[in-house]
């Protein structure tokens, strides 16, 4: 499988985490690694959504035995509340800002 160079963003805050736990150490390998966890968890999410439109919604009992089972294969809850909103940029705003600070 070939390797694909490519640049990214990341919020400064993240970032420093990152840096904390790998210190040193390449960084790609764990990206690498949470993007493929993201893509596995949406095409899970995206199955789920498809079986539940034709067969309706797992009810709690259902929820409840596979919540038991992945525990006891010693797997971690992966459902993840839905992120905050972003905030809406204003670069309008800014720009008075940065002015404002220059004179």
């Amino acid at each position: 499988m070939g390797v694909v160079k490519r640049s990214v963003s990341f919020e400064s805050g993240l970032w420093d985490d990152l840096q904390r736990e790998v210190g040193t150490g390449p960084v790609s390998p764990l990206v690498n690694d949470a993007l493929a966890l993201y893509l596995r968890r949406e095409r899970g999410l995206a199955a789920v959504a498809s079986y539940e439109a034709e067969h309706s919604a797992f009810t709690d009992t259902e929820l409840a035995a596979a919540d038991r089972l992945l525990n006891a294969a010693g797997l971690v809850d992966l459902r993840i509340a839905e992120p905050p909103p972003k905030p809406q940029r204003r670069a309008g705003k800014q720009a008075t800002r940065s002015r404002r600070a220059r004179t």
